[in-house]
This record gives structure tokens, C-alpha cells and sequence, in this order.
């Protein structure tokens, strides 16, 4: 608390220094007036990012996200008001403020005329709503509406972020999962709701899982590439923002359903989707109501291979796998939003998401384990599985909720608006299990002549396939329980001055709380031949002539799915059961406080330059509890808590320079931050037995800060359109990775694997985006229904100041988390309801994991990915749009190899997948 009341203080100082002009002008404050509203066009849809400016007065503002401006601060009398929007005519009105009242107009734009003969509220409309919003910010944006979003073929909100400019994804089970913006690892972004940072659902990541929400219950995306003082500054690489569905100006009401079809399940799949929207009681009351469900068997196949080198500096394969996943993924989201219009001066907001997704997996692995250059090995033959009333499979439930109250109010000059917000993040997996049989001494061929692709075949007498020879390994069962929880408040305040220059201060309460429980059991069974007899009479042969990574690969055979999971482990009569105390040394309890104050000023230094500075102060508070394993007394305890604290002070300043009405250059300097990771601080050793690894925290990290300059310069055509090109500069500090050893002993025992986070140095970050998208009207009239949106992102990064134990001397080295190459582009065709679009992305390969020499270096291999979809829309009061669409045409595997290119970590494809069906828009 002490941190808010200085924050507060020395907002305040800054506010009564600003604060000379208004008392000039005391004896004028009571007479003067507001007027407020709402941009719309005539199909009552809401316009964000429309310019409204005053010509007596040569100031201006721009509707927000929702479509509302305000002009504050007005002497009474007579203005002419221009409005204008890309894609529309412009307005000019005449308004009489009233002294001392605040004046409601709303304003209706028309389209231009070429514009109609080409649109029935297509690719075209979503694309003006994104060019105006980036077009008024003051800051660097890209913005992707829900008209774009639909025009994609895209589930989740990851695969559609992969659209825009400078971001990349990474995908699991063949949907985009984290989010990478310019040339940053996804640690070092920030993804909110509204506004405020969403918890993470899992353990040992801030992360949000992108795929746990659905692309159409999102009303706008946002990617602020440059943090301004009244947003959180956690965003070294950017802030993606989610806008969800805002309460409507009339009533909607729409409906989705569709199927569709993946290669590898070989099953149908489920979309469904609802959202109603209306305002009641003389349209003071708005309230907007979605739901989506998609249920989506699908699946993966999957090579894995571990690395080594002998005694000469020869590779060779030390661990061999092949894996086949059958996966369901379901997926729900509920969200509502209303707002109360109180009076022309005050309102209260609500807005609330939910989301749900449920993973029922089986996975069959068939592992040559200690794989040794002579081919000799130990083969494993495992099946992870769940209950009964878990479909026999494990499963894997994500949920996130976000809900915000917030109030908007103006006091004469002051506006306020305050928000009070409760999140929470969490993943259940109940009743894990695995099983897994063994069978020792076992020859194989290893044919490494492409290594790609490395093969083992037996020799003499061996076998890779389940038999009488096997015996058990382990029978294992384990909960997971993680939880992160958000208590948020924010207040912001802003005061206009009659010169246009505008003061904006406000502080920020976020208390998290994040907690991770693993319970974990051993089963023996008590007459294990008995259990071995039965175990090979209840299998499954998982041989697939279509195995993608290459079909001379076959899994083989299991215990089934049905088998494992009808097993009454916690019989005495059959099993004997032992907790696993090396396994529950990853538990941790979690406590973070965030108190932030902020003040921000913006000027007019032109009548075409306009200029913010700002400073932003975060206080952090930690204090973290987690667990340690002693092998001697076979225990696992709590560690004593550790606490910290820190302070930044993250100054900015922005400039934009608006040439013409079509030319915008902007230019910035910024500070921004990255918090470590939960799991990375919490004091505690973490053996993953299974595995023969360790993990242990480190709560000495430091956060990784970013010194971060921007130029870029925007020209906008008169058409829908714009072309772009900027630059970036980032000095990244303290950037933190997890440092990799083999062979590291603790407590006497020898662990294949060691893993620490540390903050590794310091890095160098230059980036060059461009961006171009536009019909090709100006080429001839006709082509006007033809376009073409496209961006690329270069980057290059370079580490100074190696931290890491063992390659201190190193140079050339990139960020982890940096492809160089990223790039977009889109062809679509639209006129008279027909949508037709071909899209491509390409992101080049990059350092995903650092190990403890250049050869065991873990990357993320370069992507390819093509879509394509097409739709139809026909009806003027009732909208009706029928769609197919394909995803994943090229069979893009999720790749990672060691060192070099040619050398497979992991092969990972996923098929292509189909969807069609039918939207209606009443």
C-alpha cells in the first residue's frame, strides 16, 4: 500500500503542476458543456477508430473500440463537427453545446458509393473497422476485427493472430497455442482480456493459452506493439488484447453451425455458436449474451529421437520413439457484457467471459531406451490412459474466466472510469494413468543414413512388439490440480485542457495467487504373472499403414485403453500402493502483488503533431513457497517462504506526425518488463522420476527489462488499404532461460538431465516490419473485388554478456524464441456475397532450448502453412452465409531438431482438416 500512496502522491504533483491553465479559466468551468456518443453506419454497427474533430477549435478524438467519443470541456454555442471514416462519406453537422449540460449525438455514416457495389458486409467492412483503429492510435497497433476474423478459417484466437504482422505461433495437437510477437519468445508478451492480463492455466508458464478460446467470441483483437503508462507495462515484445463482445446499438441476433472432418480421428466434428444482443428500457440497459461449443476429435503422429555423442564426437541416436495420439478436444465458451447508461454522465459496465476446454488423450509409445551406438537398448511399451468416467482416456481440463465491473463517469472537466475485476486459470487432470512394460537387452539396426528419419529394426531375435517376454515397469496413477487466481482494481482519471492537451494519471491493485498439487502413486500388483497373463489378453494393435512421419514406423501393440482404465488399483486384494514422494516436489504456492501508478500527458505540439510522455511505477511483491525431495529419508517437505520486492520506473514517450489525412509517422521510446515465471522462482528441487530428470528453482532471478524504440511511417489509400514500414530497436536485459546439464548428481543419484532457470545476459533485438494490403481497383475498376494483404517481419538478434555455465565465451548468439523470418499473405476475392480467400504463413526456424554445448541446442524448425476457405452471403434483414474451409493443407509437422537441421528431435503431424457450415444474422 505504501507503494500506491507515493504512486499517488507523485501523480498528484504532476496533476497540480498541469493544473496552471484550468485555473486561468476557473470563472469559465461551470458554463461550459460536453457532447458525447456514438459513431454507427446504417446497419447500426458500431464504428471504433472514426475521427471526430471540431474545425473552430482545431481539436479532434476518436471513437473508441465501442464506437463512443466524448468532447469534454466546451464553451456553449454553435460548432461544426466533421466526421470521417475510412470506407464512408464524410459528415459534416452542426451541434449546440448547452452551457453546464452534456449533449447526446449519435452520428450515421454511409458507405461510399464504390464501396457498395462491391460489399455485402464482408472482407471489407472487417478490414476499414482494423485500418481506422490503427490508423487513429497514437501508438504502433494492428488491429483485427471479427468481420476478419471470419473471413479466416481459424478455431481458436492463436490461429488467427497468426495474421497479423510480426507475430508468430506455436502450435500443440495442430492448433496455434502461444503467441510470439516480434521476434520475442512468448514469455516475454503479455495476452489480456479487456484490458487486464488473463492467468494461465498452467504450471510453470504466465502464458495464456490461446487455444482455449474461440475465434468468434471475440469482438476486436489488439496488438499494441508499443506499451503506453496506462497499460500494463509486462510486454517486452507487445500486449495482445482481447476485446470481447461489447453490448449492441440494436438487437442481433446470430447463429452458427457446422461440421467437419480431420484425417487422422477419421470422426465428425461439432460447431455450434449463438449470440443475442438488444437494449432495453429506452435503450438504457444493453446487454449482449455468446455462446460457443466445438467438439473436434482429432490426433497426432508422432517421431521423437534424443541425441548423443560417443567417445569420437559421433552422433547417435541415445533415445528412440514413436508415439500415436487420439485426442478430443472440447471446447466452450460463454461471455456477457451490459451496460447501464445512468445518466448522460455516468455508466456501469459488466463484462464476462468463460472458457472451457476438455482434452480426453490416449497416447501409445513404444521407447528404445539408453539406445547405445551398438544398437543394444531397453524397449518400453506404454499406454497413458484415465477412468472409466473419463472415457478411459486422460483428461486434461483448462478453464479461464475473466469478470469485470467498471463504471464511466465525468464530473465537469474530470472523467473517471474505474474497473473491479475477479480472474481465475485452472487445470485439473484426474486419475492419470500409465502403463508401461519393459523388456531388456535388446538389439536393433540403426540406420542413420538420414537422420531425418532415423530407423531401428531387430536383430537377432529381438522385438519391439508387446509379448510374454515383457515384463512391468511401472503402473502408475497421478492428480494434477493447478489454480492462478486475480484480484484486480484500477482507477484512471483524465483531464482536458481548451488547447487539446489532455492529463490521464490512475493507479492499478493486481493480488495473484497461483497453486500447483500433484498427488502421484506407484501400483504393484500383488501376483504379477496373473497381472502380466491378463495385460497381454486385453490388447490393442495401433499398426497404421498411414503413419505420417513416414509409414515405416509402426507402433505396434498395447495394453488397451479399456484394460487400463478398468483397473481397480486401489484394491489391497489386487495392488499394493506407494505415494511417490520424488514426484511431488514440483507442488508450490504462489503469491504476487502488483501496485502500479501511472501519469500520462498528451499535447499538440502542431496542429499536426501530437506527442505523449508518461511514466508508469510498478511495485512487485512476491513471496513463494515450494518443496524439496531428500532421497536418504525418501521425504518430500516445504521450504521455508521466500519473499521479495522491487520497483520500476518505466518512463515513455510517443510522437505521431500526421503528414496528411492518409500519411501517419510515429516514433516512440519506451520501457517495458517480463516477470519470471512462477514455477522458475519457486525454491524448490523437482524430480520427474519417469524421465530420470531434475528440475530445480531459482528465486534469485531478476525480471527482464527492455529498453524499446519504434519508427515506422503508415500511408492509408482512399480505398480500404494501407502500406506500412517501420523499425525497432530492443535492449533486452536479463533475460532468462533454463540452463541444461547431463549427468548432474544430487543426493547421490545421477540425473540424465539437469534444468535451472537463470538470467542469462543481455541481448541486442533489431526489427524491420512491412505491411501491404489493398484491393486492385487501381489497376482497372473490375479488379476492385480482387485483393491482396500480406506483412513480413525481420529480425535479428544477437546475446552479449553469456550467463550460462559453460559457453560464456560464445558470440553470434540468438535470443531464444527469435525466428528471423515471419511472413503473411492473402488473396482473397469478394463481390456480390462470394468470399473466396487462399492464405499462406511462413515463420523461419529458431532457438527454442539452450543446452549445455552447441550440439544438444533444441530448435523450432521453420513453417509453412496454407488455408484456404470460401463463403457465400445472401438476404438484406436476414443475413445467411453458407462456408467450407480447409486448414493445414501442406501437413505442416510440428518439428524441433538438435544442432542441426537434417537431425530430428521431433516429427509431429497433425493432417489436414475440413469444416463447413452455415451462419445466420438476423
Amino acid at each position: 500500500m505504501k507503494q500506491i500512496v507515493r504512486a499517488f502522491l507523485f501523480l498528484l504533483l504532476f496533476a497540480a503542476a498541469s493544473n496552471t491553465t484550468m485555473a486561468d479559466e476557473k470563472a469559465n468551468i461551470v458554463k461550459q458543456g460536453t457532447v458525447r456518443g456514438r459513431i454507427i453506419d446504417v446497419t447500426k454497427q458500431t464504428l471504433p477508430g472514426a475521427s471526430i474533430y471540431i474545425e473552430k477549435l482545431h481539436i479532434g478524438v476518436t471513437s473508441d473500440v465501442n464506437g463512443f467519443y466524448t468532447f469534454p470541456n466546451l464553451d456553449p454555442g454553435t460548432y461544426t463537427v466533421k466526421v470521417s471514416y475510412v470506407g464512408y462519406s464524410p459528415v459534416e453537422l452542426k451541434i449546440t453545446i448547452p452551457a453546464g449540460r452534456t449533449l447526446e449525438k449519435d452520428v450515421v455514416l454511409n458507405e461510399g458509393v464504390e464501396l457498395q457495389e462491391v460489399v455485402v458486409g464482408g472482407a471489407f467492412q472487417g478490414q476499414r473497422r482494423a485500418i481506422n483503429a490503427q490508423k487513429s492510435n497514437l501508438g504502433i497497433t494492428n488491429v483485427v476485427s471479427a468481420d476478419q476474423v471470419g473471413k479466416f478459417p481459424d478455431s481458436n484466437i492463436g490461429d488467427a493472430l497468426k495474421r497479423i504482422s510480426g507475430i508468430n505461433v506455436q502450435y500443440d495437437q495442430g492448433e496455434a497455442r502461444f503467441g510470439q510477437v516480434r521476434g520475442t519468445s512468448a514469455d516475454l508478451s503479455s495476452v489480456t482480456v479487456n484490458g487486464n492480463r488473463v492467468p494461465s492455466a498452467e504450471g510453470d508458464t504466465r502464458n495464456v493459452q490461446l487455444d482455449l478460446i474461440p475465434a468468434d467470441m471475440i469482438q476486436t483483437i489488439e496488438v499494441n506493439k508499443v506499451v503506453t503508462p496506462d497499460m500494463d507495462a509486462d510486454a517486452i515484445g507487445g500486449s495482445i488484447n482481447l476485446v470481447t463482445k461489447n453490448s449492441p446499438y440494436k438487437r442481433s441476433i446470430a447463429a452458427t453451425a457446422g461440421t467437419g472432418y480431420n484425417w487422422i480421428s477419421e470422426k465428425a466434428q461439432l460447431n455450434l455458436g449463438f449470440t443475442y444482443g438488444d437494449r432495453f428500457f429506452n435503450d438504457k440497459l444493453g446487454l449482449m449474451v455468446s455462446a460457443s461449443y466445438q467438439n473436434a476429435p482429432s490426433g497426432s503422429y508422432d517421431t521423437e529421437f534424443t541425441w548423443e555423442q560417443d567417445k569420437d564426437g559421433k552422433a547417435y541416436v541415445n533415445d528412440y520413439q514413436m508415439r500415436q495420439y487420439y485426442v478430443t478436444r472440447e471446447r466452450q465458451s460463454y461471455s456477457a457484457a451490459l451496460d447501464w447508461d445512468i445518466s448522460t454522465n455516468h455508466k456501469l459496465t459488466f463484462k464476462g467471459i468463460f472458457n472451457n476446454r476438455n482434452d480426453w488423450e490416449n497416447r501409445y509409445r513404444t521407447n528404445l531406451k539408453d539406445l547405445e551406438p551398438d544398437g543394444s537398448a531397453t524397449v518400453r511399451i506404454q499406454t497413458k490412459a484415465g477412468t472409466p468416467d473419463n472415457r478411459n482416456a486422460r483428461l486434461e481440463r483448462q478453464r479461464t474466466m475473466d469478470f469485470s465491473l467498471g463504471g464511466e463517469h465525468l464530473f465537469g472537466l474530470l472523467s473517471m472510469d474505474w474497473h473491479a475485476s475477479y480472474a481465475k486459470a485452472s487445470e485439473e487432470r484426474p486419475n492419470e494413468r500409465y502403463i508401461d512394460f519393459q523388456l531388456k537387452k535388446q538389439k536393433f539396426d540403426i540406420d542413420l543414413s538420414n537422420e531425418r528419419q532415423p530407423f531401428a529394426s531387430p536383430k537377432d531375435g529381438s522385438t519391439m512388439t508387446l509379448n510374454d517376454e515383457f515384463s512391468l515397469k511401472e503402473l502408475t496413477e497421478q492428480q494434477e490440480d493447478i489454480k492462478e487466481q486475480d484480484l484486480k482494481f484500477s482507477a484512471n482519471f483524465k483531464l482536458p485542457f481548451k488547447n487539446g492537451n489532455k492529463l490521464k494519471f490512475g493507479a492499478k491493485v493486481v493480488r495473484k495467487t497461483k497453486d500447483k498439487t500433484v498427488d502421484f502413486y506407484e501400483y504393484s500388483p500383488l501376483d504379477e504373472d496373473a497381472f502380466m497373463e491378463n495385460s497381454l489378453k486385453n490388447t490393442v494393435d495401433q499398426s497404421n499403414k498411414h503413419f505420417m512421419p513416414n509409414n515405416k514406423y509402426q507402433t505396434g501393440i498395447y495394453a488397451s485403453k479399456e484394460y487400463t482404465g478398468a483397473l481397480d488399483l486401489n484394491n489391497p486384494a489386487l495392488f499394493e500402493k506407494e505415494q511417490v514422494q520424488e514426484e511431488l516436489a514440483g507442488n508450490f504456492e504462489a503469491r504476487e502483488t502488483v501496485s502500479s501508478g501511472y501519469v500520462r500527458f498528451d499535447s499538440k505540439i502542431t496542429d499536426r503533431i501530437e506527442l505523449m510522455s508518461g511514466l508508469r511505477i510498478e511495485n512487485t511483491n512476491l513471496a513463494y513457497t515450494g518443496r524439496t525431495y531428500d532421497a536418504d529419508e525418501d521425504i518430500t517437505g516445504k521450504t521455508e517462504r521466500q519473499r521479495n520486492s522491487y520497483i520500476n520506473f518505466l518512463p515513455s514517450l510517443l510522437i505521431k506526425w500526421n503528414v496528411n489525412d492518409d500519411f501517419k509517422v510515429r516514433g516512440s521510446f519506451t520501457q517495458t518488463l517480463s516477470r519470471p515465471k512462477y514455477s522458475a522462482l519457486v525454491p524448490s528441487v523437482n524430480i520427474k522420476r519417469s524421465d530420470n530428470e531434475i528440475t530445480i528453482g531459482n528465486p534469485e532471478l531478476k525480471p527482464t527489462t527492455s529498453y524499446n524504440f519504434d519508427l515506422s511511417a503508415d500511408y492509408y489509400f482512399r480505398s480500404i488499404g494501407l502500406v506500412s514500414a517501420g523499425i525497432f530497436y530492443k535492449k533486452i536485459d536479463d533475460f532468462i532461460v533454463d540452463q541444461v546439464s547431463t549427468n548432474y548428481e544430487y543426493q547421490g543419484n545421477v540425473y540424465t538431465r539437469f534444468t535451472q532457470p537463470k538470467n542469462a545476459g543481455n541481448a541486442n533485438l533489431l526489427g524491420v516490419e512491412l505491411s501491404y494490403q489493398r484491393d486492385f481497383g487501381f489497376i482497372a475498376p473490375a479488379l476492385k473485388c480482387i485483393g491482396f494483404y500480406g506483412t513480413y517481419t525481420y529480425t535479428h538478434s544477437r546475446v552479449e554478456d553469456f550467463n550460462f555455465e559453460g559457453r560464456e565465451n560464445e558470440e553470434g548468439l540468438s535470443m531464444p524464441g527469435s525466428p528471423v523470418h515471419t511472413a503473411n499473405a492473402s488473396l482473397y476475392f469478394e463481390k456480390a456475397g462470394l468470399n473466396i480467400r487462399v492464405s499462406y504463413n511462413f515463420a523461419s526456424d529458431f532457438i527454442d532450448e539452450m543446452g549445455e554445448s552447441t550440439f544438444y541446442d533444441r530448435y523450432y524448425d521453420k513453417v509453412n502453412y496454407m488455408d484456404a476457405n470460401a463463403s457465400y452471403t445472401f438476404g438484406k434483414k436476414i443475413k445467411t452465409t453458407f462456408y467450407a474451409e480447409a486448414n493445414n493443407l501442406l501437413n505442416q509437422p510440428l518439428r524441433y531438431y538438435q544442432g542441426t537441421k537434417d537431425r530430428t528431435m521431433q516429427a509431429e503431424y497433425y493432417g489436414v482438416k475440413v469444416n463447413a457450415g452455415v451462419k445466420i444474422n438476423f
